[in-house]
């Protein structure tokens, strides 16, 4: 299997199947076994190429297609995008862009669609350009749509909250791959044994525990690692551990993780509280609730006791009021990290926010209890709108609650004016986070 034949199976499985692209990818690499590195990077290039730019790539077709794209049925919607993505931003030869694409189709559908895929990708050989967006001056929103291939409610949401240029830029670092980051107790031990083996690593500007790797695999840095435990997690991830606990570290204490699957943040709370502490990680899923408990164990955290719960409903044999800090990592739209998942740009719709913000309300105000009087109660979302963001800060301050001051020594450069913690690729590097810290 060749790469273009791998991101095109690939591709199907993220949306005939609704499969992750990442794991999608990962495991058709490796069931494809020893290939040539660079067969492996083009698929990469190939799979992520498209779902990033797939809705600008739509629109570079549309006028050769006598349907709208996306009524077609997925193999020969697939197949234009992944032929259009050669010719357009690989720079392919036509003749190879257009006839391999054609050959995916047709054996597919045995020769169905081959002959309009065909068609409509030597036209846009013959003409290749994207569109020209609107001015930025004049229509933002659509400028950013149309030069970023964001879904334009998504555009308005972001210049409407960041406005018209830190939008952009928002939308452009969505389109690039996202860095290596990795979390190590051992950080500098960790890092020296990775530059010894001469990958490029060096620690993470803002977490103390980060490490940033370029041009590696994981399975590179462990054998590099020689042991020493570490941790694949973006450094706004562990941002917002330390804003929930921060100044528990070497600290004796009881801290409660809800929806905590898949562990990352639950373990790195383990891992900065003294012996004989206690991580309550609550997750609803039982299979989701099964892997962390098992990957506790694995890395040795005693203080992670998993419970399978919901966390929007009381939880069983929690005590209210008897942990020292909350964390409410909640279920989101997951708009900050496009670059890791761009299939989410195909996936999400407006009404996604609203839906999510009522269950991210429902967990913020039932989990908040659990926390000692005076304790933190840290809100966070990997998303970036303000239905999931602001909007549920406002909701529990109106409550009752009230804004905390950081730890101490957090980094002031990810805080907003009101205080709370805002990540954006474009500013930071990091994944798009959001966090509050509050306390009643």
């Amino acid at each position: 299997m060749n790469a273009r034949k791998l991101a095109f199976e690939v591709l199907r499985r993220v949306e005939e199947g609704g499969a992750y692209a990442s794991r999608a990818l990962d495991a058709a690499l490796s069931s494809a076994g020893a290939r040539d590195p660079r067969e492996a990077g083009l698929a990469t290039e190939l799979v992520y190429g498209t779902l990033r730019r797939a809705l600008a790539l739509d629109a570079a077709l549309a006028p050769h297609s006598k349907r709208p794209i996306a009524e077609l049925d997925a193999p020969a919607r697939i197949a234009l995008r992944l032929g259009a993505f050669q010719l357009l931003v690989l720079g392919t030869p036509a003749h190879a862009a257009v006839g391999e694409t054609v050959a995916l189709a047709k054996a597919v559908d045995h020769g169905r669609a081959a002959g309009y895929v065909n068609a409509v990708l030597r036209a846009l050989a013959r003409a290749p350009r994207f569109p020209d967006p609107p001015p930025l001056a004049t229509d933002p929103a659509g400028h950013v749509a149309a030069a970023e291939a964001l879904p334009r409610w998504i555009a308005e949401e972001w210049v409407a909250w960041l406005g018209p240029d830190e939008a952009l830029a928002l939308a452009r670092a969505m389109n690039g791959p996202a860095p290596l980051c990795l979390r190590a107790v051992e950080r500098d031990a960790l890092v020296d044994r990775l530059r010894a083996a001469g990958i490029a690593a060096a620690p993470a500007a803002r977490a103390p525990g980060g490490v940033s790797v370029t041009g590696a695999s994981v399975a590179e840095i462990a054998r590099a690692a020689g042991g020493l435990a570490f941790q694949v997690q973006d450094e706004a991830a562990q941002l917002v551990t330390l804003l929930a606990a921060g100044e528990l570290r070497g600290k004796k204490a009881r801290v409660l993780d809800a929806c905590a699957a898949p562990g990352g943040k639950a373990f790195h709370l383990a891992e900065l509280l003294a012996p004989g502490s206690e991580v309550v990680a609550v997750e609803l899923h039982p299979r989701k609730a099964d892997a962390l408990a098992r990957e506790a164990g694995r890395r040795g955290l005693p203080a992670v006791r998993v419970i399978c719960a919901d966390a929007a409903k009381a939880i069983p044999g929690l005590e209210p009021g008897s942990f020292d800090a909350v964390l409410v990592d909640a279920p989101c739209a997951g708009l900050g990290t496009l670059r890791r998942h761009p299939e989410l740009k195909l996936r999400r719709a407006p009404e996604d926010l609203p839906r999510m913000a009522v269950l991210q309300r429902e967990i913020a105000a039932s989990v908040a209890r659990y926390a000692r009087a005076g304790a933190p109660v840290t809100y966070s979302v990997c998303s970036l709108s303000r239905a999931e963001g602001p909007e549920i800060v406002r909701g529990l301050i109106s409550d009752g609650w009230r804004r905390a001051a950081p730890p101490g020594g957090f980094p002031a450069d990810v805080l907003t004016a009101d205080g709370d913690l805002l990540t954006l690729p474009s500013r930071h590097g990091a994944d798009g986070f959001f966090a509050a810290r509050l306390v009643r």
